[in-house]
Order: structure tokens, then sequence, then C-alpha cells
């Protein structure tokens, strides 16, 4: 299999990078470690991730920004706002929209390439999101377990590489909801192992 020549990368503020305050976040991280000249062998990196991002929010966009960058892989991360609740239990993204949403990604997204990875972020650290310090919004691990299944039974169905990350511990959080410099390296690490594994990088 041919190894991808540009890479998509679209998300929330976990993949956009947020406080990882040493290298910018794991998709930085890879870019540093794997986007590298070296004569012809080059990998394009493209960290297309906002904060506040959701499937809505990605299915509004990613078609076109990944075109317009060449992309012949895409990787989603995704889930954990879709996952998030206002009072009394209104999800940001209810979770049967969230199924029919990643199922339509996939979908979409094999138009443009068939190498589509998605990654979970498994938990949260409850102490600081019930509720979220600076939104009003709460996040449980139950709920973005939940929602984490979803995904990988969606991809599954639809023919879509699920990456199955483990648990980060609370010390890997800077404010609850985004890893600090050792969280985003533990998300690194498992990513390269990832792609290395098949034939991405």
């Amino acid at each position: 299999m041919k190894k991808p020549e540009s890479i998509c990368i679209f998300g929330d503020s976990t993949a956009w990078g947020a406080w990882d305050l040493e290298k910018g976040g794991w998709v930085s991280r890879l870019w540093m470690d794997v986007g590298i000249r070296e004569g012809d062998d080059y990998m394009e990196i493209y960290n297309c991730s906002v904060s506040g991002g959701t499937t809505n929010t990605i299915l509004e966009r990613f078609e076109n920004e990944a075109k317009i960058r060449g992309a012949d892989a895409l990787i989603f991360q995704t889930g954990g706002n879709d996952a998030s609740y206002e009072l009394p239990h209104n999800f940001i993204v209810p979770i049967e929209k969230f199924r029919e949403n990643i199922k339509e990604i996939i979908k979409r997204a094999k138009k443009i390439t068939d190498k589509i990875i998605f990654l979970d972020l498994k938990n949260c650290d409850e102490t600081k999101t019930m509720p979220v310090s600076w939104i009003d919004v709460y996040s449980t691990n139950e709920d973005i377990q939940r929602y984490s299944k979803v995904m990988e039974e969606t991809c599954k169905e639809h023919g879509a590489l699920f990456m199955d990350l483990t648990l980060l511990d609370n010390s890997d959080f800077e404010d609850g909801l985004h890893p600090n410099a050792s969280g985003h390296e533990k998300i690194f690490q498992q990513v390269k192992e990832f792609l290395t594994k098949h034939n991405w990088i």
C-alpha cells in the first residue's frame, strides 16, 4: 500500500492542540516526528481542527478543506464535545445524530480517499467537568465512552479504521477536558504506532 503524502486531521480543541504548552499538541508532535522532507519522501500534515468542533461542524467543512489540500488520507478525532450536555440532560449532539454523522462523514470521506481513521478521547477528569469551569456544560466518562462505542461500531460497519485510545490519567489533563503535554505525548505515541502498523508512515 502506498503511503499517504497529505494527511488532513479534523477535530476539536484536543486535536487542535490545546494546553500542550511544550509542543502544541499531538498533531504537532506527529508532524515534527514524521512530516520532515527527505528528498522525495515528504509527508504533509495539516491540522484542520477547531476549538468547539463536533461531528456537525466537521460535516460542514471537511470536504472542501481536504480537497484544497490534496489530502489522500484523513484522520478524525471527535466525539468529546458531542457527548457533553447542558442541563437537564440535553446533549450537544444527541447520540443517534452522532451515529448518523459518523456514517455520513465516512460516506463523504470515501469519495476523497480510502485511508480514513477515527480516534476518540476516552475520558476526562470529572472532578473538573461537572460542570466545565468556563462553559455551562457537563462531561462524564460514561457518556464519552458511550459515544466512543458508537464511533467504533459505525467505523466497523462502514469500513473505516478506528483507533482505540487508552485512558489518560487525571494528571494528563490540564483543565479536566484538555490533555496537557504528557497527555498529548501519550496520544502521539499511540497514533504513531497505529499509523506505522497500517503503513501510513
